[in-house]
């Protein structure tokens, strides 16, 4: 019995495997950010911001461990070659399973993006839930900033942009639901754009990066940026304004703080028998007040539903202007062209179709709640 069971456990051992796939931590530098530059002479900038861990902080006579970044950098030809590159300066090899953040610069962002994530798609050791941002200037030089609050540049810059996310400043995108938008003919992309602000110790959410086939081609102001993304029908937690109620606004009693509590949002796409394109998008929004220094809202009720509708329907309609004076098609009319009327889209200019769509929008308001009671 003894020699058999010793059989057994030796034919047991030589079928196991072992793990011949097996990834090292301990060998691993993590990846945080991965940034993509055009420098002044048209060359192609691969920059990363890694984990710098140090001990040099004592905290009641007790050693503790601290994380900054550290920012890397190199002209390549490729993002791999680049990694490649990079993988030479450091001790270990790079890994960009636990990416958190992926920035265009500036520069770089107004030719095809598209190219660059290609061996993101491609690597399964790839993050998809990396966010992507534009960064006015050069990405770069954003994780060279010092934020006060937040040790990591990639970890102040990601809390910023999920806090952002969360009041309807920016779209909930990440590099997975990219991938499918991207490649969509009948629909453009948005991406948040960040600044360096604060004397260089802070970073700053601008608005929103608009592109036309894959290239920056405008921006939306962080006002701008809340009523796109409500008129398209993607409100986060909290979609906040401060609005004024007249042409004085040098004092604080002329504005009004609001939020919306609910919306319903309409978006009709029709197409005659010329082939002109139609859009009726109307959006209706239940306000509640947060700040009205004036006091009395129930005495001012229908003036105030009267003229905030007004001028939420004044700046849709800038908004969709600067949306087709970038030729950004955010709202995806394409895709419902494709859909509902194949037959035109198919004789439709693919370059330009958005440019000529004919918007008409209206923004309908009600104030239901100004107070702790009602």
């Amino acid at each position: 019995m003894k020699i058999k069971s010793l059989v057994t456990i030796s034919i047991c051992i030589l079928l196991t495997t072992g793990c011949w796939d097996q990834n090292l931590m301990k060998n691993a530098i993590l990846i945080q950010t991965i940034t993509f530059d055009r420098t002044d002479d048209d060359k192609f900038l691969f920059g990363i911001a890694i984990p710098d861990i140090y001990s040099n902080l004592l905290t009641s006579g007790q050693e503790t461990q601290a994380s900054n970044s550290q920012t890397l950098s190199t002209i390549a030809n490729t993002p791999r070659e680049g990694r490649m590159k990079l993988n030479t300066e450091i001790p270990g090899n790079l890994d960009a399973s636990k990416n958190k953040l992926i920035l265009f610069g500036e520069q770089f962002a107004k030719g095809d993006i598209y190219p660059s994530l290609d061996v993101i798609w491609r690597d399964p050791r790839s993050s998809m839930s990396a966010k992507l941002a534009v960064v006015k200037g050069a990405a770069v030089d954003i994780l060279r900033v010092k934020p006060k609050l937040e040790s990591s540049i990639s970890q102040n810059i990601l809390n910023l942009i999920q806090s952002t996310e969360t009041n309807t400043i920016i779209p909930d995108e990440t590099i997975q639901s990219l991938a499918s938008e991207i490649l969509d003919p009948g629909e453009d992309i948005v991406l948040p754009l960040l600044k360096i602000g604060h004397n260089g110790t802070a970073i700053d959410v601008e608005g929103l990066a608009l592109f036309n086939d894959r290239k920056l081609a405008g921006t939306l102001s962080r006002e701008e940026s809340t009523l796109f993304l409500l008129l398209n029908n993607k409100r986060g937690k909290y979609a906040r304004f401060t609005k004024s109620i007249n042409d004085n606004k040098s004092k604080m009693t002329n504005f009004i703080s609001l939020n919306v509590d609910n919306m319903r949002r309409k978006l009709d796409v029709s197409v005659n028998n010329d082939g002109d394109v139609s859009v009726n998008l109307n959006l209706r929004l239940d306000l509640a007040v947060e700040e009205f220094p004036i006091g009395n809202v129930p005495k001012k009720l229908n003036q105030l539903n009267e003229e905030l509708s007004k001028s939420f329907t004044s700046e849709a309609r800038e908004v969709i202007h600067k949306l087709q004076g970038a030729n950004c098609d955010a709202f995806g009319i394409g895709r419902r062209l494709i859909a509902f009327h194949h037959g035109f889209w198919l004789k439709k200019d693919k370059e330009s179709y958005f440019k000529n769509v004919k918007f008409k929008s209206k923004v309908e308001v009600e104030i239901v709640r100004y107070g702790i009671v009602k």
